[in-house]
């Protein structure tokens, strides 16, 4: 069994008319959905986990995943962070 995450960005759907902005449909940066279901299908071919099809540079994935994952260590502390002020007496005296 393989799963795949698909982020398509804006695409051109019945969505946008329903919406009332049917002009989007035809913008620039809105893609066909046949494309869009072709690059995800190509990227689940490929073996991709996640396929953008609209992301050109691959390496740009790559690189917020690394930083995403030297963050996430970071999040895993029982206070708040100082800047919020909870807990300091001092920020709270003002």
């Amino acid at each position: 069994m393989r799963v795949q995450s698909v982020l398509p960005g804006a695409t051109a759907t019945e969505f946008w008319d329903i919406a009332g902005y049917a002009p989007q449909k035809t913008a620039s940066i809105t893609m066909s959905a046949e494309d869009c279901v072709d690059a995800a299908l190509a990227g689940l071919d490929a073996g991709e986990l996640v396929t953008i099809p609209g992301l050109h540079d691959e390496g740009d994935w790559t690189r917020w995943e690394a930083d995403r994952h030297e963050i996430a260590g970071k999040f895993r502390n029982a206070k708040p962070a100082p800047r919020y002020g909870i807990g300091d007496t001092n920020a709270n005296a003002a």
